[in-house]
C-alpha cells in the first residue's frame, strides 16, 4: 500500500484512452474545511429571511431553517422517518430545547442505519442542532463523535467522508474551548481512525488533521502548560504500546500528521504556536529514548515531524523552530549536567541523543537549505558531544550500531551542510572531542564517511589533522 501524501483523492487526468466515469472528486483538507465554515451562510440567509417574525428567539432555529430546506431536497428513506418524527417537536426554537434528547435519540437511530442518501442532510442538522444548543450541546458531544467515527470507520464512499469531516470540523469549531482543556476523550473516540485499528490512509490522514485542528488550539497560551502534556502523554503511551504490532507504521505516520499539522500554517509558513508544540515533543521525549536505544520511537517520531517541516517551510518561516531546538538544548544541557553531578551513573551518560538526531535531521533533510540559524545549530551540537565524552567511557559492543546510525551519521551531516564560517570556530574542538573516549575508535569511519558526503570538506578541514 503506497503512503499517502496528502489529504486529497486526486482526479483522474483526461486524455484519449482514459476511461469515462463519472466519480471524479477532489479531496479537501480538514483545514480547508475548518477555514471554510463561515460557509454557514446558507443558514444564515434562511434564518435572515425570517426576520420578519417578531420574537427570533422563539420563531426561529437553524435546526427547523435545515429540516424545511432538507425536506425540498431529500427523499431518502431515513431522512424522510428522521423529518416525520422532528417536525412536531421542532417548531420553534424552546420546542427543540424541551425535546432534545428525543431529537438527539432520533439522529442515533437513523444516521446508525449508514443509509447513504440520507446521511448528508442529517449530518448537517446534526450539526444546525448543535448550533440551536450552544453549550448545551456538550452532553451530546461524545455520542455525536462516535456516530461519526463509527461512519468514518466503515467502507464509505468518498463523498460521505466528506460529509462525515465536515461535521466533524463544525463540532470541533463550535466546542474546542470546552474541548482543548483535556483532549484525552476526543483522542480516545478517534484514535482508532489515526492507524490504530485498520483503514485507509486517508483515513488516517484526515482524522489527524483533524486533531492536530484541536492540538493548535491547546498550545494558546492559556491552555499549553496542562492541555499539551496531556495530549502528548496519552499518545505517547499508544504509541510504544502499539510498537510491534501490524498497525504500528500506520499510526506512527497518523501521529507524525497530526503533530506537524497543528506546527504547519498556511502556504509555506508556521501556525504561531508552531514553535511551542515542537517544544512540547522534545520535552516528551522519554527516558527510554536515552542510552542508544534499539527502538527511540518518540524521537523517531519527532524527527518525522521535523522532516515534515523542513519540506514544508521556508528558511524563514522555519527560524523559530530552530530556536525552540536551540532553547531546548540549552535547558536540557543544563539539567544533564545537574544529574550528572548527583549521581554519577553511567547508564544516564547519553540522555541526549535524542538531541543529536534533531540537530542532525536539521542538516541532513534537504541538504540543511532550510538552515539560516547554523552557528545555534553547530555550537548546540558541539557543546553536547562535549558534555558527552566527559560522561560516557566506552560504547557496549550490542550498542555500537546504534552509536554510528544515531551518533556518529548525525555529526557527519552537520559537519557536511553546514556553512564553513559556523565550523570553524568550533573545528577544533570537535576534532578533540573525536580523538578521545567514546568517540575514538569511531574518528577514522567518521572521517570516511564525510569524505564520501563531501571531499573537499574533509580535505579543508581533517586532512591536515591526519598528516600532523
Amino acid at each position: 500500500m503506497g503512503r499517502v501524501l496528502s489529504g486529497r483523492i486526486n482526479k483522474a487526468k483526461r486524455g484519449k484512452n482514459t476511461p469515462t466515469h463519472q466519480k471524479n472528486h477532489r479531496w479537501e483538507s480538514f483545514t480547508s474545511k475548518i477555514s471554510k465554515l463561515h460557509s454557514l451562510d446558507t443558514l444564515k440567509k434562511v434564518r435572515r429571511h425570517d426576520l420578519e417574525a417578531e420574537d427570533v428567539s422563539t420563531t426561529t432555529s437553524y435546526f427547523r431553517n435545515g429540516l424545511q430546506r432538507w425536506s425540498e431536497l431529500n427523499i431518502a428513506k431515513e431522512f424522510v422517518a428522521f423529518k416525520q418524527a422532528t417536525l412536531p417537536i421542532s417548531d420553534s426554537l424552546p420546542q427543540i430545547l424541551h425535546h432534545e434528547k428525543r431529537i438527539m435519540k432520533l439522529f442515533v437511530k437513523h444516521i446508525s442505519e449508514h443509509e447513504k442518501e440520507s446521511l448528508e442532510p442529517l449530518l448537517d442538522l446534526l450539526t444546525a442542532f448543535a448550533r440551536d444548543l450552544g453549550p448545551l450541546f456538550e452532553k451530546y458531544y461524545h455520542q455525536s463523535l462516535t456516530l461519526i467515527v463509527d461512519l468514518a470507520g466503515k467502507p464509505q464512499d468518498a463523498e460521505v467522508i466528506e460529509w462525515t469531516f465536515g461535521a466533524l470540523a463544525f463540532l470541533f469549531k463550535r466546542l474546542y474551548k470546552l474541548l482543548v482543556p483535556d483532549l484525552r476523550p476526543t483522542y480516545d473516540v478517534l484514535s482508532p481512525l489515526l492507524g490504530k485499528s485498520k483503514h485507509p490512509p486517508h483515513i488516517a490522514r484526515f482524522a489527524a488533521e483533524a486533531m492536530s485542528f484541536l492540538i493548535k488550539k491547546a498550545a494558546a497560551p492559556n491552555q499549553r502548560e496542562i492541555a499539551l502534556p496531556l495530549i502528548m502523554e496519552r499518545t505517547k503511551d499508544d504509541l510504544y504500546d502499539l510498537h510491534g504490532s501490524r498497525q504500528f507504521e500506520l499510526f506512527q505516520d497518523g501521529l507524525m500528521t497530526m503533530y506537524a499539522e497543528a506546527i504547519k500554517g498556511p502556504g509555506n509558513t508556521l501556525h504561531s504556536t508552531g514553535p511551542v508544540v515542537f517544544a512540547a515533543l522534545l520535552e516528551t521525549v522519554p527516558d527510554s529514548d536515552s542510552g542508544l536505544s534499539d527502538s527511540p520511537l518518540w524521537t523517531n517520531l519527532t524527527c518525522g515531524v521535523l522532516t515534515s517541516l523542513i519540506h514544508h517551510s521556508t528558511s524563514s518561516a522555519l527560524v523559530p523552530i530552530v530556536e525552540a531546538i536551540s532553547a531546548h538544548s540549552e535547558t536540557a544541557q543544563s539539567r544533564a549536567s545537574q544529574t550528572d553531578d548527583e549521581t554519577n551513573q553511567s547508564s544516564i551518560t547519553w540522555p541526549l541523543v535524542y538531541l543529536i538526531r534533531v540537530l542532525g535531521t536539521l542538516a541532513a533533510v534537504r541538504k540543511g537549505t532550510r538552515v539560516d540559524q547554523w552557528q545555534l545549530v553547530v555550537k548546540n551540537l558541539t557543546a553536547i558531544l562535549e558534555e558527552s565524552s566527559t560522561a560516557a567511557h566506552g560504547i557496549p559492543e550490542e550498542k555500537q550500531r546504534q552509536f554510528w546510525n544515531q551518533v556518529v551519521v548525525s555529526v557527519a551531516y552537520v559537519w557536511s551542510h553546514a556553512p564553513m564560517t559556523s565550523l570553524m570556530p568550533h573545528n577544533a574542538s570537535l576534532i578533540k572531542t573525536m580523538g578521545q573516549d567514546p568517540f575514538r575508535h569511531w574518528y577514522i569511519p567518521f572521517c570516511a564517511f564525510l569524505a564520501e558526503l563531501d571531499p573537499a570538506r574533509f580535505k579543508s578541514l581533517f586532512l591536515t589533522n591526519f598528516k600532523g
